[in-house]
């Protein structure tokens, strides 16, 4: 078995994986057993989680070439406040929306799926940058990858019956696969953040060690 020479111990790559696997797990359990806690409405919740999370990593990409541009730690400042003004006014709008504060506490969880590992590894303001780009460029690999798994591959309705889908009332001018196939969302979210965990928990988001493989120490 071998291992970078940098990888470091379970504790921090746990918590660093931890709020993705969570969410991972929420997605799974609402498609294995979607009556439990809100029912219909917690599947339609989730399905929009979806589309948030599109918004989140959008949101960090501008973020991150911000925080790696040459720009003034002022104009840098100014730049992110205007920023999160805007896509918190989108969120507030989605909340007035579904007169609900749901999608305020969801917008601020995907936040900190998205830089809870920052938190979690210390390290510098140089190195932060370089994580945030790759650990995008994952995010966004997954998200296009299970977009077209899902799209296209077919997935067990599990305990999402056709009563279910009705009795989650979408609009009559909604339509659309994920739509007509809720539970292929429900698949998208537990396969997506299960890639970020498993992404963060084994370090691809870490830059490459400039060193050889070195091969981990046997077990005695």
């Amino acid at each position: 078995m071998w291992q970078t020479a940098r990888m470091r111990p379970i504790t921090p790559r746990v918590l660093a994986a931890m709020p993705d696997a969570l969410s991972a797990t929420v997605f799974l359990w609402a498609w294995i057993d979607p009556a439990k806690n809100g029912g219909p409405a917690r599947v339609k919740n989730l399905m929009l989680t979806m589309l948030f999370e599109f918004i989140v990593m959008h949101s960090s990409a501008m973020i991150g070439s911000m925080v790696i541009s040459d720009m003034s730690r002022a104009g840098k400042f100014l730049g992110m406040a205007g920023l999160s003004a805007a896509y918190l006014l989108f969120v507030l709008a989605f909340a007035a929306a579904f007169s609900s504060s749901w999608p305020i506490w969801v917008f601020a969880w995907l936040f900190v799926c998205r830089f809870w590992y920052l938190l979690a590894n210390r390290t510098t303001s140089e190195d932060a940058a370089k994580r945030m780009q790759t650990a995008w460029a994952i995010s966004a690999g997954a998200y296009l990858a299970g977009c077209f798994i899902t799209l296209f591959l077919p997935l067990p309705r599990l305990a999402i019956t056709p009563e279910f889908v009705t009795a989650m009332q979408f609009p009559h001018n909604m339509s659309g696969d994920w739509v007509d196939h809720p539970w292929k969302v429900l698949a998208f979210g537990a396969l997506y953040f299960g890639v970020m965990a498993w992404s963060k928990f084994n370090e691809l988001w870490l830059p490459a060690p400039a060193g050889p493989l070195q091969p981990a120490p046997k077990a005695r």
